[in-house]
């Protein structure tokens, strides 16, 4: 899993997700229906995430671990229908609209992708990174 109940503690009182987790007497546990929510999430991730890399994520980039707690949370509260989605909801938009970002190459994670480390460089050579040509030389 990306995140784990204690990231979901920093993000909402335990009290409370307690309560959103909790369908009473002959139900799941709590602890149960929390880390369901976060394996949701997780899915989701690998959904967007599973376009430009290899998933499962292993190590976990704190960002993706912070997506997959937001997202869980979001879950836990659409558990509830009669509960207002309140600043939850703009979480995961902002969260799926940060996936999707990833998920075009418009934004990186910070490390490469295993399938995408460059090669190691011979001793004494030079890289050169230039911008897209604009003109051809056959065009003149």
């Amino acid at each position: 899993m990306y995140s784990a109940v204690t990231d979901l503690e920093r993000l909402l009182a335990p009290e409370q997700l307690r309560q959103l987790a909790d369908d009473g007497p002959g139900s799941s546990e709590p602890e149960v229906v929390m880390a369901e929510a976060i394996e949701q999430a997780d899915r989701e991730i690998d959904a967007f995430l599973g376009m430009v890399l290899a998933v499962p994520l292993e190590p976990v980039p704190p960002l993706v671990a912070n997506l997959s707690a937001k997202i869980a949370v979001y879950n836990l509260f659409r558990r509830r229908s009669h509960l207002e989605l309140g600043e939850w909801a703009g979480e995961y938009s902002r969260a799926v609209k940060l996936l999707e970002r990833i998920a075009r190459g418009d934004l990186s994670l910070g490390r490469p992708a295993t399938d995408q480390v460059a090669p190691p460089r011979e001793p004494n050579s030079l890289a050169v990174v230039a911008p897209r040509r604009h003109f051809h030389l056959g065009e003149y």
